[in-house]
């Protein structure tokens, strides 16, 4: 049996992508707000993760219902 992982729903995506964007937004405003170069580079490095999570997120939702996230 292959696995194929989860398939969300469509209102589960929109969730996803809001809560990612949100949560990237929040990780900008911490690095930008840090005086700690290693902090700031914490930051970046999960906001690097964030975005190949929507990169992700965005294919899939076009391939699976043919949505558009933006």
């Amino acid at each position: 049996m292959q696995n194929k992982g989860i398939r969300p729903i469509v209102s589960e995506y929109h969730v996803l992508w809001e809560t990612l964007k949100s949560y990237k937004a929040r990780l900008e405003n911490l690095s930008a707000a840090s005086t700690d170069e290693d902090q700031q580079l914490v930051y970046d490095e999960k906001i690097q993760d964030v975005d190949g999570l929507l990169n992700s997120i965005q294919i899939a939702a076009k391939s699976d219902y043919g949505l558009n996230l933006e």
